[in-house]
């Protein structure tokens, strides 16, 4: 090691930020998924000229 910058490693450090930033990726996700559920659910919601019936059970 002979004139070599000496390099402070914290791998402890190092993965805490890393899934920290991983658990805020996945938030932000989750987040946009369920705005687009939601907004999906109430357009429809506000359909009056649909039908509830299903053809479930074969009634």
């Amino acid at each position: 090691m002979c004139g070599g910058k000496v390099v402070k490693q914290d791998p402890e450090a190092d993965a805490a930020a890393a899934a920290e930033k991983a658990v805020i990726e996945a938030n932000t996700k989750k987040a946009q998924r369920r705005t687009a559920n939601q907004s999906s659910v109430l357009s429809g919601a506000f359909d009056s000229g649909t039908s509830n019936k299903t053809t479930l059970g074969g009634g």
